[in-house]
């Protein structure tokens, strides 16, 4: 249900959820509540959606979160996977330091590909619509928030340029409003952090030539010369370039018509076919609330946390906020249902291991499954527990990143570009370069995990192709949304006595063997080598 005015006097409704915001992460959010059957309303202020493209990459990672709202193929085809170059030297035109044809794969999805924002969020608007306890509320803002000693949040919102004040009350609310949160203002937490002194003027052009788009048709980033650049190719005949700017230069005259098309012109792009959606100057900012969360109101992407737009985090924050949603919205699922046990670990005897042929006939002892009681205080505190750590680490490497590319000195940098190129030779080094091995991966290293084991605890579950019913398929595909207890070569059962079966059975969770026949255990990274093994539910 959507609603674009008000039509009442002075409304007073329930929820579960409120979401505030409705850009990519408030839409993904607002869709995975739906799938959740969660009875949720958002309230977005801005009546039409922005017309032009803000975050452009997206990674493997998020991509497979789509997965969760059934929009991960979707996805997949409507993203543009180009090869991706890095060059150096003089004028920027000399080294290539990394020059791949194809970004490789990793869950299932490229490493990395860009799409075109509009089109993202118009159907995840589309989409939400199908879940009936999802209800949207276009131009309307956030005037007051306020939680009482019962536990519920009280929301006043308006129709802007309206009179009328409507009160919602619920459980949860999620700020989801953007790097100018409402909610974080409301809450007066404090945004730390700081702007990069750099400026970028960021263009955002349309073309149908096809000579520009061969031309340009990867990811490029010149990192030499006067001037460094990259260049991102959007699907829909869209292109995004971006070009730092000296110190001196001003932001208006930058911006202007004349001027951008000559900055073009000098890269040795035609211009003459080229429509401006957008020419703006931005800063970037590296920044973090120092409270995730107070009381029963959480803060989601930009809300919470700002990143540089290096090693493909978006410009705001996009995969990183998807991120947060991912981490939030099945534990606050949980609690609405009144299953607040599963909140805390599961411990189990010993750490489960991959079985060998020794040990699968001999292990026996039935394991116990223990669930401590919980309460919003431990899903409160597992949320910025989890989830900070991996944002200052993907900052401070996209921090470091973002220096080296942005170095100015020509002496530093020539130093710089005969070390790259020459790094680059080294095979080692291609293949780390190919993987993306600098990237750090999301893994949880506190929180609701089992901190003891030296197992993968804490680190994303491979996704591999599996065959079940004859029909090859990604593994999430098999997973679902729910838990699961995965057993290699073995009933996952066998070794959980009937009360511990009872009690995961009871969270919908599903039993699984893989049946690897000739494939070797998978302690490799990403099951490396693990394909088309047979599943079966148990």
């Amino acid at each position: 249900m959507e609603r674009r005015e008000s039509d009442s006097g002075r409304r007073r409704s329930h929820f579960d959820v409120v979401i505030v915001g409705m850009g990519p992460v408030g839409a993904v959010c607002a869709n995975l509540m739906g799938k959740y059957g969660v009875k949720t309303i958002v309230f977005e202020k801005e009546q039409e959606i922005y017309n032009g493209p803000r975050a452009v990459a997206v990674d493997a990672e998020t991509t497979r979160f789509f997965g969760l709202i059934d929009l991960d193929d979707w996805l997949d085809e409507h993203v543009s996977k180009t090869g991706y170059q890095v060059l150096t030297g003089p004028e920027g035109n000399g080294w290539p330091i990394v020059d791949l044809e194809e970004v490789p794969k990793e869950h299932g999805y490229s490493k990395i590909s860009y799409f075109y924002q509009p089109t993202v969020e118009a159907t995840l608007r589309k989409n939400v619509k199908k879940y009936p306890n999802v209800q949207v509320c276009l131009g309307y803002e956030v005037t007051d928030i306020v939680e009482g000693r019962n536990g519920l949040v009280h929301v006043k919102v308006k129709f802007i340029g309206g009179l009328n004040e409507e009160v919602y009350t619920c459980k949860y609310l999620l700020g989801c409003d953007g790097g100018k949160s409402t909610v974080r203002r409301r809450l007066r937490l404090r945004y730390d952090g700081k702007a990069d002194v750099e400026r970028w003027l960021v263009l955002d052009i349309h073309s149908k030539s096809k000579q520009l788009k061969d031309q340009w048709s990867k990811f490029t980033f010149v990192i030499a010369g006067k001037r460094p650049y990259l260049h991102t190719p959007l699907p829909g005949d869209y292109h995004r370039f971006e070009l730092l700017l000296d110190d001196h230069e001003d932001a208006e005259d930058m911006t202007k018509l004349e001027k951008v098309e000559s900055l073009l012109n000098s890269i040795d792009v035609d211009t003459s076919h080229v429509t401006f959606q957008r020419r703006i100057v931005y800063k970037f900012h590296s920044r973090e609330v120092e409270q995730w969360n107070v009381g029963h109101t959480f803060l989601l992407g930009d809300a919470a946390h700002c990143l540089p737009p290096f090693r493909g985090q978006g410009s705001t924050g996009m995969c990183s906020g998807i991120r947060d949603v991912v981490n939030l919205c099945w534990k606050i699922t949980l609690f609405l249902h009144g299953t607040t046990e599963p909140l805390s670990l599961p411990r189990i005897a010993e750490p489960a291991k991959p079985e060998t042929e020794d040990r699968k006939s001999t292990t026996t002892t039935k394991q116990e499954i223990h669930l401590p009681q919980s309460g919003v205080d431990r899903l409160s505190d597992s949320y910025q527990v989890e989830r900070s750590p991996h944002v200052a680490l993907m900052t401070r490497h996209a921090t470091i990143y973002g220096t080296f590319t942005k170095l100015r000195n020509p002496v530093v940098t020539l130093a710089r570009d005969v070390i790259f190129y020459l790094m680059a030779q080294l095979p080692f080094v291609q293949l780390y370069l190919l993987e993306d091995g600098g990237k750090p991966a999301p893994t949880i290293i506190s929180g609701l995990i089992d901190w003891q084991s030296k197992s993968s605890a804490g680190k994303m579950f491979p996704q591999p192709y599996v065959v079940m019913s004859g029909e090859r398929k990604l593994f999430d595909k098999v997973l679902g949304i729910g838990f699961a207890v995965i057993g290699w070569e073995r009933n996952p059962k066998q070794n959980l006595s009937l009360d511990s079966q009872s009690k995961l059975s009871s969270l919908g969770c599903k039993f699984i063997t893989i049946d690897a026949g000739h494939q070797t255990e998978p302690h490799s990274r990403y099951f490396q080598g693990i394909m088309n093994c047979r599943v079966r539910m148990v």
